[in-house]
C-alpha cells in the first residue's frame, strides 16, 4: 500500500479553521480601555482648562461662622472630658463592696457552704 505524503482533509480542517480564528483576532480593531468617554473631550480638539476655579454647588460657611462652630465643639469637650474621666467617690467605694462581697458569695458557693 502506498502512504499517501498528503494529509487527510480530517487531520486539516480543524488546522485551518484555528489559523482562520487566529487571523480574524489579528485584524480586529484594537480598543482603547485607557480613557472613558464621560471623561474624555470628545470632538472638541483641545484640552480642558484645569486652571479655572471650580464654582462650589452651594454657599460655603464663612471663616467667622468656622471659628464659632469650633470654639463651640471645644467647650462642648472641656464640659464633658472631666465629668467622665474621674467616678465620683462613693461610687468607687461602692464598687469596691460590691466586688468584695460577690467574691466571697462565689468562693462560698462554689466550696458548698
Amino acid at each position: 500500500m502506498p502512504v499517501s505524503r498528503i494529509a487527510p482533509l480530517s487531520i486539516m480542517m480543524p488546522a485551518l479553521a484555528t489559523l482562520a480564528l487566529a487571523l480574524t483576532a489579528c485584524a480586529a480593531p484594537q480598543v482603547d480601555q485607557g480613557v472613558s468617554a464621560s471623561t474624555a473631550s470628545v470632538g472638541s480638539g483641545t484640552y480642558p482648562n484645569l486652571n479655572v476655579p471650580l464654582q462650589p454647588a452651594s454657599a460655603q460657611i464663612t471663616p467667622e461662622e468656622r471659628v464659632a462652630t469650633a470654639e463651640e465643639l471645644r467647650a462642648r469637650r472641656d464640659g464633658l472630658a472631666p465629668a467622665a474621666a474621674t467616678p465620683p467617690a462613693s461610687s468607687a467605694a461602692q464598687l469596691r463592696q460590691i466586688g468584695g462581697s460577690h467574691a466571697q458569695g462565689a468562693i462560698s458557693r462554689i466550696e458548698g457552704n
